[in-house]
């Protein structure tokens, strides 16, 4: 499936490749927002820790850490993929590396986690080489505020006239499950979204790429001309943006 959303991806991607691409947005200057960028970074991925603190973002293929609140980046390690998860167990940090499994109540899950760290993700190592299990698992980008709130990533996709195994990829949304209903959290940003996370003093974090969609449709409409990769960080505690 993973295959067929690429290739429906692409070719709306080259659909579009002769418009002119716009600066997308020159600035971003929002009361309940905050824009972070990790240049040639090219898409966020997996969100850990605190802007306030010590912040860890997988991009495209490396994973960056930042303690001056996104001024400047260390890159930690190089992956040569994304990051979906990064799992906290105890004072160990997985990385978990596929978000293709899912449970028998559909929930997707980010699993598999071949290197851990031990100083917040400023370095890394091998879990075989401790012989420590790679078998790990969370939900994919969901973050439970409560026994009663979840806010969690809900991937669109809209089925290809005349073929029943690929789908355009649309926009993605964030979905705030609240005492047994749901909503979609409005946003000020048509980014692609790939990640949510929430940290200790409960700021959202929404983790996206440089693909811009249209508003009404949730279609691929052009991409901002950096290839940074883009993290939207709300001012505010989340309850106060789903309340």
């Amino acid at each position: 499936m993973k295959l067929f959303k690429t290739i429906a991806l692409m070719m709306v991607l080259s659909s579009c490749a002769k418009k002119e691409v716009p600066e997308v947005p020159p600035t971003f200057n929002n009361p309940n927002w905050t824009r972070i960028e990790i240049a040639n970074g090219r898409e966020a991925h997996a969100v850990y820790g605190s802007i306030d603190d010590t912040l860890m973002v997988s991009t495209l293929t490396e994973i960056y850490q930042t303690t001056d609140k996104g001024k400047t980046w260390q890159k930690t390690k190089v992956n040569h993929q994304p990051i979906y998860g990064f799992l906290a167990v105890k004072d160990t940090i997985f990385a978990l590396q596929s978000n293709s499994l899912r449970t028998k109540e559909n929930l997707q899950l980010a699993t598999f986690s071949q290197y851990f760290s031990l100083d917040k993700g400023f370095t890394w190592d091998w879990c075989s080489k401790f012989n420590i299990s790679e078998q790990r698992f969370q939900e994919f980008a969901t973050v439970y505020l409560d026994d009663q709130v979840k806010v969690k990533l809900k991937e669109n996709l809209e089925p290809i006239v005349g073929s029943s195994m690929s789908s355009y990829v649309l926009k993605s949304d964030i979905e705030v499950f609240k005492n047994g209903f749901s909503e979609i959290l409005k946003v000020p940003f048509e980014n692609q979204i790939n990640n949510v996370h929430v940290d200790k003093s409960g700021k959202l974090y929404v983790s996206a790429g440089r693909g811009i969609h249209d508003k009404k449709t949730g279609k691929y409409l052009s991409a901002e001309k950096s290839e940074a990769a883009i993290i939207y960080i709300s001012k505010k505690n989340v309850q106060q943006l789903i309340d």
